[in-house]
């Protein structure tokens, strides 16, 4: 209440037309994408835009008229850069740091330009912060991709030759178990080896599906019924290990675009990841709503890096979130890799064919952690178009 006192007693001594121009500039610098925060002669903040807030998870009222050093304690290198600026006169940029303030460490580039006065004294700074979150996934993204587009041609070739004499071991296991059905020992023998085979055989399906997606044949499917049949399906395994289910769902929302084979594959993996986090039992909260503003990179289903423009849409947001441990800080960075896996025998193709597939659908997945603990996956597909 004293903050907005202040500038309405400041902006009140000033000309008409100056209190115009300065109204304008205040409305542009708090539309701006990018953080911008303007300090005075003593490092205090006076200015915090909501890009600033968003990113920091800090409104304005918090830090008006706080020093910076305060503000931004646990990321010195800004007041620093701040420092530097009013005390050289020149401006400061860093290519990349770490901002820690914010509700988790974020990547930004940072820049900061001394602020002049008609008397020619630096009368502040203005700090500008670029968030680089969604640049690096974009990068990391078409690193993936690439790295799958040099395996994909080896991929399909070494699955297609190990999958013929694969069919050759089963069958001769299959005709020995027959040969000595009534040796209960060979029968024992026989079929751990048709266990393991078909395994083997699974695996080289999904590395057959990591190489080169099948495109799906895009149709109205309502995910609810998707997300139930699922449940249902994995519904004695959740009740053994104790697992709570809780569904925050609207039938009422639209259908999405896409083949519900490969969605009901990418749930009933998810679902099954979230089982296998918690071990002794816990919860697993389904949710699903409209994201009207959400913007996502069109790719295609090939294995090239994203390439066409950002399009904004109406797309239906699905959430997973469990009561287990949640990921780790470097889990996060590598949980969509191929061959990335934290269980002791998994293979590390899961969440990276589910990627592929949620891709191929002009959709994205995303992977994080709840505030109050446990992972959250979410998936969001682009809804119906009337």
């Amino acid at each position: 209440m004293l903050v907005a006192r202040e500038k309405r007693t400041r902006a009140q001594r000033l000309p008409r037309g100056a209190r115009t121009v300065t109204a304008s500039l205040e409305n542009v610098l708090a539309s701006l994408a990018d953080a911008v925060i303007i300090t005075d002669e003593e490092d205090r903040i006076t200015m915090f835009n909501q890009a600033a807030e968003e990113l920091t998870g800090l409104a304005q009222a918090q830090v008006a008229r706080r020093g910076c050093g305060d503000v931004f304690a646990t990321t010195p290198a800004l007041p620093a850069m701040v420092q530097r600026t009013r005390t050289l006169g020149q401006n400061q940029s860093c290519g990349e740091e770490t901002l820690f303030t914010a509700p988790r460490p974020v990547s930004v580039r940072v820049s900061c330009s001394p602020i002049w006065g008609a008397d020619g004294q630096i009368q502040g700074t203005a700090l500008v912060i670029q968030d680089l979150s969604y640049q690096k996934k974009l990068e990391d993204e078409a690193r993936r991709n690439q790295t799958l587009a040099r395996l994909g041609g080896l991929v399909a070739g070494l699955a297609h030759e190990v999958k013929n004499p694969l069919g050759g071991i089963k069958g001769a296991a299959q005709l020995l178990a027959q040969r000595f059905a009534d040796q209960p020992e060979i029968g024992e023998y026989t079929g751990v080896m048709i266990r393991e085979i078909d395994r083997l055989s699974r695996l080289v399906e999904q590395l057959l599906t990591l190489g080169a997606p099948p495109a799906p044949n895009l149709v109205p499917v309502n995910i609810h019924k998707v997300l139930h049949e699922v449940l249902a399906l994995m519904e004695p395994e959740l009740s053994a290990r104790n697992i709570a289910v809780r569904l925050e769902i609207d039938p009422s929302l639209p259908e999405v675009s896409g083949e519900e084979a490969q969605l009901t594959h990418v749930f009933l993996n998810l679902v099954k990841n979230a089982l296998e986090a918690m071990p002794a039992g816990g919860s697993l909260t389904v949710i699903t709503r409209m994201e009207t503003d959400f913007y996502i990179r069109r790719r295609g289903a090939a294995a090239g890096p994203p390439a066409n423009p950002l399009e904004a849409g109406k797309f239906l947001r699905v959430e997973l979130a469990d009561s287990g441990p949640g990921f780790t800080a470097a889990d996060l960075e590598r949980v969509f890799e191929p061959f990335f896996t934290t269980k002791p025998r998994g293979s590390g193709l899961g969440l990276a064919i589910c990627e592929r597939i949620i891709a191929a659908h002009g959709g994205d997945i995303h992977a994080g952690n709840a505030r109050g603990g446990g992972a959250v996956v979410t998936v969001t597909l682009p809804v119906v178009r009337s």
